[in-house]
């Protein structure tokens, strides 16, 4: 069985901890306790969102993905998961280079090929009427976790609840738990009505299900007591504020799993090869092309 937490164990283990707990509250049946689900999630999400920061820059290499974008008029739309660009590269995979605003082509000049420049959620080539399919490697942003009744399904397709993004490809590569049927599926596709399609399975209406964390699965533990944090620190139901103690060992349980999930590098790094002699110093693990120790 997976060790993971989707959006409705995660509910459910923080509304324990907040010592508001039933099944009834859980899937909303009953809304009269002092949490809201839509209060609790936004924690449990605000929780995701810090474990993101933290993991990113320690392990971006989990948060790595490539796809590949054809051009409009010169203008690529970026996918749903797009968070920070790393690499832009055309089909001869020759790096096209981002120019300033100051710098971008005139009207009446043909502009360059190897020059982009962002425009909201696209990627503009300076060079007019481009058609080219080219190549993006960027870090996945983190996606909220979601947790309801599903409203419909299918073979191969499951509706979501009003709570899941309305947002084309959103949830796309998602793992998904169906916990009133047991099964658990990944996204393919998703539209902005809310209706996922998935692997294997079949889908239908008031199904409980939850949404799993795109971060690495070792750190799923730790968005439970981050939630608390985050949901007794917000909202003033609660009298007692977080106490410093539980966020010391908070830091502990992260520092725990980051050394044992990230560990030293099987691999060697061509610029390594190159540039770094030996190992880390003093008993530390070293991340090599990633400029991190863990001691």
């Amino acid at each position: 069985m997976p060790t993971y937490l989707n959006g409705y164990t995660l509910l459910d283990k923080v509304r324990k901890l907040l010592n508001e707990h039933s099944t009834a509250y859980v899937q909303g049946t009953d809304t009269t306790g002092k949490y809201s689900n839509d209060q609790i999630m936004e924690g449990i999400n605000a929780a995701n969102r810090y474990l993101y920061s933290l993991l990113l820059p320690r392990i971006p290499y989990h948060f790595e993905a490539e796809t590949t974008l054809a051009g409009v008029a010169s203008v690529y739309t970026l996918p749903a998961d797009f968070g920070i660009l790393r690499y832009f590269k055309d089909s001869d995979g020759h790096q096209i280079f981002p120019v300033r605003p100051d710098q971008r082509r005139l009207a009446s000049q043909s502009g360059s090929d190897q020059l982009y420049y962002r425009q909201g959620n696209t990627l503009v080539r300076d060079k007019a009427s481009i058609t080219e399919t080219c190549t993006l490697i960027y870090y996945k942003k983190v996606l909220d976790i979601d947790q309801g009744i599903s409203s419909a399904g299918g073979a191969l397709s499951l509706a979501l609840a009003t709570s899941a993004k309305k947002i084309v490809d959103y949830y796309n590569g998602i793992t998904i738990e169906n916990v009133t049927d047991d099964w658990v599926d990944t996204i393919s596709d998703y539209t902005a009505a809310r209706v996922a399609t998935i692997g294997t399975e079949t889908g239908a209406a008031s199904k409980y299900y939850g949404t799993v964390s795109s971060i690495p699965e070792p750190f799923h533990f730790l968005i439970i007591p981050r939630a608390i944090f985050e949901i007794t620190g917000n909202y003033p139901v609660v009298q007692e504020k977080p106490q410093g103690g539980g966020k010391t060992f908070w830091d502990e349980q992260f520092l725990a799993a980051l050394k044992a999930y990230a560990g030293a590098a099987k691999d060697t790094y061509p610029e390594d090869i190159w540039t770094q002699y030996g190992g880390a110093k003093g008993g530390g693990v070293s991340i090599p092309g990633q400029g991190y120790d863990i001691r």
